[in-house]
């Protein structure tokens, strides 16, 4: 039996917290011999009756081996499960690290942005909790399940299209935007306004977005318009300078005076204005 008491474990010495470390596997200081079950050892038993010390001995060595396998696997076990126990404790503890209200400078998603959903693991999405609109038409947002050591999660915000279906199940076109909706929308800015608190009102962030994206859009289309126009001003100014420097070089008979250079060879784009870029910003017409 002293045997025995060497080859178990006090299972009340392994401390979870090192259960990432294996324990060692008890083996008999002398080799082992083959483990034996209750049930052969009692067959064995009541085969022998005149059973003599070998005998005896060969099934006391077996069954110490089986038990010492069982300590073994007990202890494996163990460990085992104490891993499991210490997974589900940060479980718990990440669960109680998530934000229990919004962070600085978030709200609450009640539907001001419908569609943002978060990658929750294992191919599936839940709803942004908290949201926060960012200056670059973003927004950031944390899942219920997040806490102050997650990064936000960020999207482009974007008008969600509201699809609507007839009786057959057909999808309805999408009709033109009306000239008045277009008379709020890049007029003057008092209207634009009235447009603005009606959107914020209906509380959907990508559609408010989407709203004075157009505008800022149109105020730079009507800037390059003008901007436009002054070229072609310009365009059509030089353009009669060139045209009247032309007929000044006409009447003044200019390849007449110079009629002994017609036969130099010339390259096929010399009858165009090339404009050379120089490095300073500046050019001159080749």
């Amino acid at each position: 039996m002293q045997m025995s008491s060497d080859a178990s474990i006090n299972l009340s010495n392994v401390s979870p917290t090192k259960s990432s470390i294996l324990l060692p596997i008890p083996r008999p200081v002398t080799p082992a011999a083959p483990a034996m079950l209750p049930r052969t050892t009692q067959s064995t038993l009541d085969a022998n009756a005149n059973i003599d010390t070998e005998l005896l001995r060969t099934i006391a060595n077996g069954l110490l081996t089986t038990i010492a396998n069982c300590e073994t696997d007990t202890a494996v076990q163990y460990c085992h499960f104490a891993e499991q126990i210490q997974a589900l404790q940060e479980c718990i503890l990440h669960y109680e690290e998530t934000f229990e209200w919004a962070p600085e400078g978030y709200t609450l998603n009640d539907g001001c942005i419908p569609h943002f959903r978060i990658p929750h693991g294992n191919g599936l999405l839940c709803l942004a909790k908290w949201i926060k609109l960012n200056n670059d038409s973003t927004a950031s947002s944390y899942a219920d399940t997040d806490g102050p050591n997650t990064m936000p999660h960020i999207i482009d915000l974007y008008a969600q299209a509201d699809n609507q279906y007839d009786e057959e199940g057909e999808a309805k076109p999408a009709l033109n935007i009306l000239m008045w909706f277009f008379h709020l929308l890049v007029g003057p800015t008092a209207d634009f306004q009235l447009l603005h608190n009606a959107l914020v009102i209906h509380n959907n962030w990508g559609l408010t977005c989407k709203v004075h994206h157009y505008r800022n859009l149109d105020n730079e289309f009507a800037n390059l318009c003008v901007r436009l126009e002054h070229l072609q001003v310009k365009l059509d100014a030089m353009q009669q300078a060139r045209h009247s420097c032309e007929s000044r070089l006409q009447l003044a008979r200019a390849p007449e005076q110079v009629e002994k250079l017609k036969n130099i060879l010339r390259k096929a784009q010399a009858l165009h204005t090339v404009w050379k870029h120089k490095s300073s910003g500046r050019g001159r017409p080749i």
